[in-house]
């Protein structure tokens, strides 16, 4: 059957098969978008040959001339699929506008997930290529705009992943075809910086949202989250206004916490790109594929290697008899706790023997803040027990990190009725990407945790000093800093400690290949140390609990082939000391190179000093100190 005169009736949306586009003839439809119906084709001058096809649902459609400049010249990558043909049908002038792609057997990403339910570290691998394929896209100015699991095929005959639909898509130069004031897109994997700027501006007539390449990788986020846990973030069936205030002001829970089947460390790489800030979230696909292989690379093989989901077999009487079992996945229940956390509120702590922090103090890593003596005169005593004194004050938990904001109090913390707030407990902090993997049994965690009794504050020792003071400050330097790092380490409430340590130190280990080789490149020399603070701090060290396994540290500029600083992957050793081993280092461009570097306190000993409080599974140390080249680890 062919239709090929203007007098026909066309259904661009509804090609029977056997119909004839051009030289190719459809086999069957595919689907149908809002804007283009995709069919399977065969090429009749080869038999036997078939692609996909999408024809445009009106004829002048500027979208599906757009898609084809993306496809054909724009966002050619090996993860993108792959253009073939265009032309117009049914006449060749002012029909609708076609184009043949490849046509890529395989499924969507969350279909993949569910009826194959391949391993974690099958997940990673596709997902870090096609983070690659976004660097490689918007490296020239491609966005796609419409990232989401349906466009995210599987390809069954070697499993790479396959970017496809860039209907939406958009290159730098292209001139707008829309007069809306953010582009359309899918609601529920909308950014909130796109959500905010439409609230904002709706209702001024030429507003324009300018869409920016970490929302493609945000989107990337929200559809890995449902891949491993068998849910959306944010419930795509609540009504628009509901759902752009979750999106815009709700965190929601870790995918760890109810997927326990979830390796940490890519739990944390999930919410790290399901940050509401785009400048928290990863700035590159590099990046995020670098987060995702050292992930893998530095995690237990037992867990990335686990299936997604467990399997749930359909056996007796729904089967026929001598059917094969039906296997499908036992999806997690979705947790009924928010993952945001409470409003801030007022809290008791003990108190610090240090000057309160000014507004606009800052703090400066290389300089030591001074301690203020207390008054020579005898304190009223205050009726709480303790000497406690009142603090206002918020305790930011991060995804792997905890920050004490300047003015906040801890959102954990009870207040009884009888009025006197209790301290909240210590949490554990690690750096981003680099918590160890585990698979706990347990239920998720309540949201309320019980309060405990506050240990003493950790104190700046003379390990860690050189790391904070270079040289000498100037008064003025001093008064600038402030109290505001000594004044964090302060607020750290410790736990008790539980007794001797009885893990031995890590045993001698030779370098990874090529890593002198890397390092002599990068002009990396043995024994010349230079700063590094763990990857969780902004710019505030104080100290953090710590527990053995993977981490990342922040390097700056020091070493002349780091322009721009790096990241160091490694691991931490609990044993008298926190012995720091890292072998891959990631240089700000993105690429990586094995290196050999151990940690060293402020002055140059071998290991990090536990501070008081420390117990045999976990470690309070210091957030600075030395990272130093080696060739070898002793």
């Amino acid at each position: 059957m062919s239709l090929h005169t203007e007098d026909s009736q066309v259904y661009p949306e509804a090609l029977a098969p056997g119909t004839e586009v051009g030289t190719w003839r459809v086999m069957d439809r595919l689907g149908v978008g809002g804007f283009g119906a995709v069919y399977r084709v065969e090429d009749m001058a080869r038999p036997g040959e078939f692609y996909a096809l999408k024809l445009a649902l009106r004829p002048g459609d500027e979208r599906a001339e757009r898609e084809v400049a993306l496809l054909m010249v724009k966002a050619v990558h090996r993860n993108v699929v792959r253009f073939h043909a265009c032309g117009r049908w049914p006449h060749s002038r002012t029909g609708h506008l076609y184009f043949v792609m490849d046509w890529v057997a395989g499924r969507p990403l969350d279909t993949w997930a569910e009826e194959v339910n391949p391993t974690f570290r099958e997940l990673v691998q596709a997902a870090g290529k096609v983070a690659l394929a976004f660097d490689a896209l918007h490296g020239v100015g491609v966005l796609h705009r419409d990232v989401k699991p349906v466009h995210i095929l599987i390809r069954e005959s070697d499993g790479e992943p396959v970017l496809i639909d860039f209907g939406l898509g958009d290159y730098a130069g292209a001139a707008p075809i829309t007069e809306q004031t953010v582009p359309p897109g899918t609601l529920h994997l909308r950014s909130p910086e796109s959500v905010r700027f439409h609230r904002e501006h709706h209702s001024r007539p030429g507003t324009r949202y300018a869409y920016q390449p970490t929302e493609d990788l945000y989107a990337l986020g929200v559809s890995l989250y449902r891949v491993v846990t068998g849910h959306y973030p944010f419930p795509p069936h609540l009504p628009p206004d509901m759902l752009y205030l979750a999106i815009e002001g709700q965190m929601p829970p870790a995918p760890a916490d109810f997927n326990r089947r979830t390796p940490r460390a890519l739990s944390d790489i999930l919410m790290r790109l399901l940050s509401k800030k785009p400048r928290e979230r990863y700035p590159t696909g590099a990046e995020l594929h670098a987060a995702l292989m050292a992930a893998v690379s530095f995690g237990e093989p037992a867990a990335w290697d686990a299936s997604l989901f467990e399997w749930d077999e359909a056996l007796g009487t729904e089967l026929e008899p001598g059917a094969a079992p039906r296997r499908h996945i036992r999806r997690p229940e979705w947790p009924t706790s928010s993952g945001t956390p409470p409003a801030p509120s007022w809290v008791i702590a003990p108190a610090l023997p240090f000057r309160r922090l000014e507004r606009g103090d800052v703090v400066e890593l290389g300089q030591e803040p001074p301690v203020e003596a207390p008054p020579v005169q005898q304190r009223r005593r205050s009726p709480v027990r303790g000497g406690a004194v009142l603090l206002a004050g918020v305790l930011s938990l991060a995804a792997g990190g905890m920050r004490l904001l300047e003015g906040g109090a801890a959102p954990d913390a009870r207040v009884p009725s009888n009025g006197v707030a209790r301290p909240a407990p210590l949490r554990e902090v690690a750096p981003v990407e680099a918590l160890p993997e585990a698979v706990p049994a347990t239920a998720p965690p309540v949201v309320d945790a019980t309060a405990v009794a506050a240990a003493r504050p950790a104190a700046l020792t003379k390990e860690d000093a050189p790391v904070m003071m270079k040289s000498k400050p100037s008064a003025s330097a001093s008064k600038k800093v402030g109290m505001k790092a000594m004044g964090v380490a302060g607020a750290c409430l410790n736990l008790a400690c539980s007794g001797p340590q009885v893990r031995p130190a890590p045993p001698p280990e030779e370098c990874p290949p090529g890593a002198l080789e890397a390092m002599k490149e990068l002009g990396i020399e043995l024994g010349d140390a230079e700063v590094f603070v763990f990857d969780v701090i902004k710019g505030e060290p104080h100290v953090i609990t710590v527990r053995e396994g993977n981490a990342i540290v922040r390097l700056g500029d020091e070493w002349k082939g780091l322009r721009g600083g790096g990241l160091l992957y490694g691991k931490l050793h609990l044993a008298d000391r926190v012995y720091g081993r890292f072998t891959w280092l990631q240089v700000k461009k993105g690429r990586s190179y094995p290196v050999c570097i151990e940690l060293l306190t402020g002055d140059r000993k071998r290991g990090l000093e536990r501070k008081p409080g420390s117990d045999a599974d976990s470690a309070i140390i210091w957030t600075t100190g030395y990272a130093n080249p080696v060739d070898h680890f002793e």
